[in-house]
């Protein structure tokens, strides 16, 4: 992987914090796609090598503190969801973008419902609704995410 792949692997994710955490109307807080999780997969797909476990604990940790949600369930989520990338990325890089858009659908209803688990055991419950709509609303992104970042990732290459 090129410096500039790598800086643009960074850069990615930086956006999608910002993108994360961009404030919108209290309504339409259920309908904030995980844009970081959403990169995340991007580059295990397309870097499973460079995209290992190392990645889970900062990535996880900072959208924690960035979510005010307790601190370690959004890492168990990514770990979950790396776990499943890491056995099927092969399978997953010949679907077509609508068949990952379903995978990537399924994906994120297991990490919003281990982190949905946690703030449960925690007592800091939220309504049921909000967690399948962000896993719904990225699957819908996802196919034009995919493209941005997988044109832009082969001129770099």
């Amino acid at each position: 992987m090129s410096a500039r792949a790598y800086i643009f692997l960074i850069f990615t994710l930086c956006i999608g914090f910002i993108l994360q955490y961009f404030p919108l109307v209290d309504f339409m807080d259920w309908f904030v796609p995980e844009w970081v999780l959403m990169i995340f997969v991007f580059w295990q797909l397309q870097a499973p090598k460079l995209i290992n476990f190392w990645w889970v604990w900062p990535l996880g940790l900072l959208l924690d503190v960035q979510q005010g949600i307790p601190l370690g369930s959004s890492v168990v989520g990514f770990a979950v969801v790396l776990y499943v990338l890491q056995l099927m990325y092969q399978r997953l890089r010949v679907f077509n973008v609508a068949q990952q858009a379903g995978v990537i659908f399924l994906l994120l209803c297991c990490y919003q419902l281990v982190v949905y688990w946690v703030m449960v055991a925690t007592g800091d419950m939220h309504k049921p609704l909000s967690l399948w709509l962000p896993a719904l609303v990225s699957a819908l992104v996802w196919p034009w995410l995919y493209l941005l970042l997988s044109n832009t990732y082969q001129k770099l290459r």
